[in-house]
């Protein structure tokens, strides 16, 4: 010690201030951001984004709500209807209660969309993967939609990659 310089010997003292302030901080404030974890259901691998809850779990259902828009949510369900297609549901629907009817825009999924003629802004979606009789519906604005869309289509490739026979 004796060999350092004043400057020198400050500095070491400073760092040594800042070394054990770091220490004694309270870490409780520090927002830790981890993402959500995967879920299986029905042996399929269900990773939402963060902006996504999972609210409802069933054996042949799992509903997904959006945390920013709490009207947007996604229904999956198992066993349900095949011999009806999305197009057939949503045209049926759209005859009756005055929506636009729409294809899905990724061909490789068979779907259907309906959107609503009214002040919000509100549409239906439906999907469904024939291999593993998976249907998937999405209820609410149009916007939300897309927050869900990565989701549908993994949830779709596994579906079509569970029945290939190896």
């Amino acid at each position: 010690m004796k060999s350092l310089s004043k400057l020198q010997k400050a500095l070491l003292i400073l760092g040594g201030i800042l070394v054990a302030t770091s220490f004694l901080m309270s870490f409780q404030n520090t927002p830790i951001s981890t993402p959500p974890p995967d879920i299986i259901w029905n042996e399929f691998s269900i990773a939402p984004h963060p902006e996504i809850d999972i609210t409802e779990i069933h054996v042949d259902s799992i509903v997904l709500v959006s945390k920013l828009e709490p009207q947007a949510r996604l229904t999956i369900s198992k066993n349900g209807n095949f011999g009806t297609t999305p197009e057939d549901i949503v045209k049926a629907l759209c005859r009756n209660d005055h929506c636009t009817y729409a294809a899905y825009e990724d061909e490789i999924i068979e779907g259907a969309i309906a959107r609503f003629q009214s002040h919000s802004d509100l549409q239906l979606v439906l999907i469904r993967s024939q291999k593993q009789q998976v249907w998937m519906e999405y209820k609410g604005p149009t916007a939300a939609f897309a927050s869900f869309e990565q989701l549908i289509s993994e949830l779709h490739r596994q579906a079509e990659l569970n029945n290939h026979v190896i």
